[in-house]
């Protein structure tokens, strides 16, 4: 609990630093926060604390500042209450420190019909945002477009958060996609690219049932690499559902070997070292553009046996197969089932 405590906490402090970068942009106006790094250490303290905005801001062309409240909503339910109690406050906090507005920022996409609804007749200074007015302000710079987009993922963890599509991600399929995958050279010379275009490929194909997608995460003693890491949602009745389920794990680890030859025991041993129980990491899918030997998928069985822990080994060919696949509207994770069921079923004891 203590750990989760600290990755909330760390996580707001995330948006704050990413909303004072949006709202200071040069377009948009000027902006601050107003409250110490340290934590309060006593009653009086907090009190203070509390009375102050999250940021201040000054929009262009205006002489008025304005509170900044925000509100980080991780699961898409009973926000109307606390948001009406977010208005409140941010009045009150308006009012203590002489401010000429506010504003409420909520990380969900909720429809404007909404946010009208939820402006309160008490506190007609107070504006509602949601992720659709921070995306608008964010488009003028691709890259704080980018970080938004990764802290939205980040952040809820239920649904669908309206992550906006891109040009390339518009015209992008999977045939495209499995068309690079296959030009990429094999071995060293190509290594970057087919981890770059495995991970445009997972993406592609798992953005809708794995959240937080992220790239090129270290373990803590630096020598090992995973490229890629998601969790997955908590939507019932789907492959990785039951995968969350069968395996108790609340996140998988996706490696991309670009070996011209099958990869052997040691590549899962390798992979092996990002999955343990306690991190809720017991799955990895390793995508091995030659496949896997015969020593590779004894030691999947073993360590499937011995510690419940779950590594798939696909090739190039299968990924290029669900890619495609997709792109008439074939499942891709039935691929996955099947090589899953072959694991099981074959394994011996």
């Amino acid at each position: 609990m203590k750990e989760l405590q600290i990755e909330t906490h760390n996580l707001a402090r995330d948006w704050e630093a990413l909303l004072i970068r949006i709202l200071a942009q040069e377009k948009v106006g000027r902006a601050a926060g107003t409250r110490p790094d340290e934590e309060p250490a006593d009653e009086d303290e907090w009190a203070t604390y509390r009375s102050l905005p999250d940021l201040t801001f000054t929009p262009n062309a205006a002489t008025t500042t304005l509170a900044v409240e925000f509100k980080m909503f991780r699961w898409q339910t009973d926000w109307r209450r606390r948001l009406r109690d977010a208005i409140a406050h941010t009045h009150e906090v308006i009012k203590t420190n002489g401010l000429d507005g506010g504003i409420v920022i909520v990380s969900l996409d909720l429809p404007e019909e909404i946010l009208a609804e939820l402006k309160s007749p008490a506190a007609p200074d107070v504006e509602i945002w949601g992720l659709a007015k921070l995306r608008s302000l964010a488009a003028y710079d691709d890259e704080l477009a980018n970080e938004l987009e990764e802290l939205v993922s980040e952040t809820v963890l239920d649904g669908d958060s309206g992550t906006r599509t891109t040009p390339e991600t518009e015209s992008l399929t999977g045939t495209k996609i499995a068309a690079r995958l296959r030009q990429v050279p094999p071995g060293k010379e190509g290594w970057t690219e087919f981890e770059k275009y495995c991970e445009q490929a997972i993406r592609f194909l798992f953005a809708a049932e794995l959240s937080n997608l992220k790239a090129q995460q270290r373990t803590d003693d630096q020598l090992n690499r995973m490229d890629l890491i998601g969790r997955i949602k908590s939507d019932r009745g789907s492959f990785w559902s039951m995968i969350a389920t069968d395996f108790s794990s609340r996140y998988v680890v996706f490696d991309a070997k670009n070996y011209r030859d099958p990869i052997g025991q040691r590549e899962v041993e390798i992979t092996e070292k990002y999955l343990f129980d306690k991190g809720l990491r017991t799955v990895a899918i390793v995508v091995a553009r030659s496949g896997a030997n015969a020593s590779a998928r004894k030691s999947a069985e073993a360590l499937l046996r011995e510690y419940g822990k779950l590594i798939l080994v696909i090739d190039l060919e299968d990924l290029c197969r669900m890619l495609t696949g997709a792109d008439a509207g074939d499942p891709p994770e039935n691929l996955l089932f099947e090589r899953m069921d072959e694991m099981l079923m074959t394994m011996g004891r």
